[in-house]
């Protein structure tokens, strides 16, 4: 694999810095490396995910949802069938690999969608030698994901409103409210495995918190305890709260396994001590004219040591790509001054930079992170 080229990685720098700006403040995007070091790695194979928790034929489809504290006089009102649809497994894993695919794809390093690494694999499966089938694709490693947990429950329950109403024959009373809960929470793991050294690069798993979704489907409407069902309702399959759930891992696994940018804001100081001239400083600012704002609090600070103004110029060197000028000023106005949000702003700043170098190294790097060989059948399964 050929590295990337010296112009390109300038290229990445200039990229890099991506401004946005709300007058008092500006928000610096930077590029940041995988939580895993995924070094040398410029064709990753995604597999579809496969649900370990065999949901093929839930054991509760097409069952009656439970009651939970509902008298039973009110059981024909409500009866439904199970919110758990057949096609759940099918309908989960696809999102999760969908998911999974558009995360990691943020144009660093090639990535093969599910359909066609599974065709792959099943080809080296086929042939008795999946890694051999992986290397004649060019497939520097293989990502495998696996639901581990996949839990789900439901049932109608009622709750007394703490406040009291009067219905139209006059009588005071508490209104009860019907409610079907869906409780329902999903855990993801993943394996991504060096195919050429035949070993693990790394292991992860994400859990999501326990969720509910309470939807109200009726209440009474008086002291006698009539029902009425509340109209409009709209109740998600288990399929569609679980696909929207899935949704949420996706910052988890570009995270975890892609260069990415992350936005990190900035507050300009304000004009304190007051100092004559600077409007027009502030105005460049809201009107994002940063090298305008730059020149004349710079001139400002080497002129009085106006602190607002030498720290809104360290924020405006950085933006400008003159890191050095940056890292210089705000430790000065430390050092000089005992500015201790200068203090802050540097290590902020030098945290950007350190990123950046370490995220261009990922990029261009041609050396496995899992380096060395494995003998044997190894992770792959060969």
């Amino acid at each position: 694999m050929k590295k990337i080229k010296s112009s390109l990685l300038v290229l990445f720098v200039v990229l890099a810095i991506v401004l946005t700006s709300c007058g008092t403040s500006i928000g610096i995007s930077r590029l940041v490396p995988a939580k895993v070091d995924v070094s040398g790695y410029k064709t990753i194979a995604v597999r579809s995910t496969i649900d370990e928790t065999h949901w093929v034929s839930p054991v509760f489809w097409n069952s009656t949802v439970p009651f939970i504290s509902v008298g039973n006089s009110y059981w024909n009102y409500m009866s439904m069938r199970s919110y758990l649809d057949f096609n759940v497994s099918s309908r989960i894993t696809d999102a999760a690999s969908n998911m999974i695919y558009k995360s990691i794809n943020t144009g660093y390093f090639k990535v093969l969608d599910p359909s066609l690494t599974d065709s792959i694999v099943n080809v080296g499966m086929y042939n008795g030698n999946m890694r051999q089938a992986l290397l004649d694709n060019g497939i520097d490693a293989i990502l495998t994901t696996k639901i581990t947990n996949l839990y789900y429950d439901e049932y109608i329950t009622g709750e007394v409103s703490k406040y009291t109403t009067t219905d139209k024959a006059g009588v005071k009373y508490n209104q009860i409210n019907f409610y079907l809960v869906q409780k329902y929470e999903i855990t993801i793991s993943y394996t991504l495995s060096d195919v050429e050294n035949n070993k693990i690069i790394s292991t992860g798993t994400f859990s999501s918190d326990m969720k509910q979704n309470k939807t109200q489907i009726g209440h009474t409407i008086d002291s006698k305890g009539t029902f009425e069902p509340d109209r409009y309702t709209h109740i998600d399959n288990a399929s569609t709260l679980f696909q929207n759930l899935i949704k949420q891992f996706g910052d988890k696994f570009r995270n975890e396994l892609s260069p990415h940018y992350v936005t990190t804001t900035f507050d300009f100081m304000p004009n304190k001590p007051e100092v004559k001239g600077l409007d027009a400083a502030y105005d460049a600012l809201e009107n994002e004219k940063w090298s305008v704002a730059l020149q004349i609090f710079a001139e400002q600070y080497q002129k009085s040591g106006h602190i607002a103004s030498g720290y809104n110029a360290a924020i405006l060197y950085f933006t400008q790509g003159q890191y050095q000028k940056a890292f210089d000023l705000s430790m000065e106005l430390y050092n000089k001054y005992g500015n201790t949000d200068a203090l802050d702003l540097y290590y902020k700043l030098k945290n950007i930079a350190a990123n950046e170098k370490a995220a261009e190294e990922q990029i261009s790097s041609t050396e496995k992170s899992a380096g060395g060989t494995t003998t044997g059948g190894g992770v792959i399964g060969m």
